[in-house]
């Protein structure tokens, strides 16, 4: 019996040998997985990826203004990598402001106001569902006043822009475009004054800023992006945004 069981250790040692000395070692297991975790905890760099515009803040869920030294204390909402955005909404998820909403968009940067230049915002964007509500894609905003316009998503999954002084239109083709497999291009460009979007490269909407129609010559404009829902989240929601152009 004896012999049998210096024989059995001898194999666990043999075994246990081979197992260390090895392609499949576990040191080398252990240093992939520090250097893919080394990566995923390296966040969201300093420096904008290629074809991300900048500045911008973000606005988000926890902090209504975050600036870019700080996007790693929002990265659950907001992911970054080479000409790609995603903005992220939770279940739950709700902001507690001057009025209840929930949101993760990309703002302010570049502004100006009412005058003879134009800016230009453009991006493919891809939402991931539909809500039992209309919720908000893209806007032109006005610092002091609020939204000038909204590109919206239908609770069918249409497009449409929303604005104040030009009432509410489909821009969209009459099919389920928040599927999260179909893409679509937006590009809204102002003045300040006047407002164009296209759906696809087609001119869909145009109309006046309601600030220059109450003669504010002095209202900052912006663009913003990514999703905005008017109520507290009771559903997962994003929205991918590639092939960016902010100028």
């Amino acid at each position: 019996m004896k012999k049998i069981a210096v024989k059995f250790l001898a194999l666990i040692a043999f075994v246990t040998l081979l197992n260390c000395s090895g392609s499949d070692s576990p040191e080398y297991n252990i240093e992939e997985e520090q250097e893919e975790q080394e990566e995923q905890d390296s966040g969201i760099p300093l420096t904008p990826h290629e074809g991300i515009p900048s500045p911008f803040n973000l606005f988000t869920v926890i902090d209504d203004d975050v600036e870019r030294k700080d996007f790693n204390t929002v990265s659950k909402w907001y992911e970054e990598s080479a000409n790609k955005q995603i903005f992220k909404l939770f279940i739950g998820d709700e902001f507690v402001g001057e009025r209840k909403h929930a949101r993760t968009e990309a703002g302010q940067g570049l502004k100006w106001k009412e005058g003879a230049e134009w800016h230009t915002f453009e991006a493919t964007m891809m939402p991931s569902d539909k809500l039992h509500e209309t919720y908000t894609i893209a806007q032109l905003f006005a610092g002091c006043c609020g939204p000038q316009l909204r590109v919206e998503v239908r609770s069918n999954g249409r497009i449409h822009v929303g604005s104040r002084s030009n009432g509410n239109i489909r821009i969209s083709s009459d099919e389920d475009w928040a599927n999260g497999a179909k893409s679509f291009k937006i590009k809204i460009r102002s003045n300040g004054k006047d407002m164009e979007v296209y759906f696809n490269d087609e001119l869909k909407f145009t109309g006046i800023s309601e600030e220059s129609t109450l003669g504010n010559i002095d209202a900052l404009y912006h663009f913003r992006w990514g999703v905005y829902s008017n109520n507290k989240m009771i559903k997962n929601l994003s929205n991918t945004v590639t092939n960016i152009t902010r100028v």
